[in-house]
């Protein structure tokens, strides 16, 4: 295409600019879309450059470096500050205290946007503590005091549950988060199964894991674990009976001897306390020590019926294995055993803090005591209803005769 005059080229131009579009330039003169902008953006650059007739003063040139300096003082301010204009007024005015030495406070505050009014504001009267704070700092010492009273074995929903029971209401995230600021961790441990293979005869299931009952002294449910005492080599069993109504520790056993003559005194201990119960089914595993001739004749003399977990399944005494791993968790997996005396002390303060202390979400956040005296106190309020009724009707039937 031959080259085009600067007149003509600026006649096109002109002629687009009034309204005409580039399909018709295009007809007229042969000019494609793409050539006819970039004469236009030429031309552009040209008013710009070349045909500016734009000069500065001295004083335009003072107010451009007032504003270069201003926008790299800004810019530093930035940078050591690690804040910006959409930052919480805290970290803003964290900002200032740290660079007030090295510029200004106003060059800080119009930098972050924050009125000097609200930062003297807020030094002088705003006080030390905000009103979270302050009620964290009353939540802490009884977070710590249920804690160390539970002897490190509650965690946040246990601390949450003592809390509410004296009217503090917190959430459990809250807790969890005083509880980090404060190092305080529960106890916790790995758990380790092994597997033994034994030869099993068919025993009668009669729980069949119907672990909720209505009533006490229906069903108890008894395992055996254990601890090792100065060595590993040297393991001691500890044997528990459980009522399943409450799922409080009735008795235990501590012996050097896992024989059926510790389960046999655990439970005549447990059936001793409880007045010697009628219609009573006691649950184990198949264990040596629970399917032995002379423990079983000892209770089918005592009229109480025998139930056996099935072979491999522990689930089937589910609540007895429960008991245990709570205890290891909080308890026996945090000490070294010197003597039967120092584990039997240490077993029993456990059961007296797991009856009367540690609450339990299957009892509606009671202790097993607090339920069994609940359900003591329900039966004695209907039985004198029950007497109130038997004698008004007694009335009204001397009434009549």
């Amino acid at each position: 295409m031959k080259q085009l005059p600067i007149e003509n080229k600026l006649k096109i131009i002109e002629e687009y600019n009034k309204c005409k579009s580039p399909a018709i330039i295009k007809e007229k003169y042969g000019i494609s879309k793409s050539t006819l902008y970039h004469w236009i953006s030429v031309l552009n650059v040209r008013k710009a450059g070349k045909f500016s007739s734009k000069k500065y003063s001295a004083w335009d040139i003072h107010l451009m470096e007032r504003e270069l300096r201003t926008l790299r003082e800004e810019n530093q301010i930035f940078r050591e500050s690690q804040c910006s204009v959409i930052s919480p007024m805290k970290d803003k005015i964290a900002a200032i205290e740290k660079l007030k030495d090295k510029f200004s406070i106003y060059a800080i505050c119009r930098t972050l946007n924050l009125s000097k009014a609200s930062y003297y504001h807020r030094n002088k009267y705003r006080p030390e503590k905000t009103s979270y704070q302050e009620k964290d700092e009353q939540l802490k010492p009884l977070i710590k005091k249920y804690f160390e009273e539970s002897k490190e074995r509650f965690g946040s929903s246990k601390i949450k549950i003592a809390l509410n029971n004296i009217g503090i209401s917190v959430s459990q995230k809250h807790i969890d988060k005083l509880m980090k600021e404060m190092d305080l961790v529960c106890k916790q441990t790995r758990m380790r199964c092994t597997w033994a293979s034994r030869t099993y005869k068919f025993r009668r299931n009669r729980l069949k894991q119907n672990f909720t009952q209505d009533t006490p002294n229906t069903y108890w449910v008894s395992d055996i674990t254990y601890v090792p005492i100065e060595s590993h080599d040297n393991l001691y069993g500890i044997c528990v009976v459980i009522d399943l109504f409450s799922r409080k520790v009735l008795s235990f056993q501590v012996s050097e001897f896992s024989n059926t003559e510790m389960v046999w005194k655990t439970f005549d201990r447990a059936f001793n306390l409880r007045g010697c119960p009628d219609n009573l089914t006691f649950h184990s595993d198949q264990g040596v020590q629970y399917t032995a001739y002379k423990f079983r004749k000892h209770l089918r003399d005592l009229g109480v019926k025998q139930s056996f977990s099935n072979p491999g399944s522990p689930l089937d005494n589910a609540v007895a294995e429960a008991f245990f791993s709570i205890m290891k968790r909080e308890e026996l997996s945090h000490n070294f055993y010197t003597s039967k005396e120092h584990l039997e002390a240490v077993v029993a303060e456990y059961i007296d803090f797991f009856n009367n202390v540690r609450p339990h979400k299957k009892l509606k956040n009671l202790t097993p005591n607090q339920y069994e005296l609940r359900y003591i106190h329900t039966q004695q309020m209907q039985e004198d209803e029950k007497e109130k009724m038997d004698f008004i009707k007694d009335i009204l039937a001397d009434t009549a005769a």
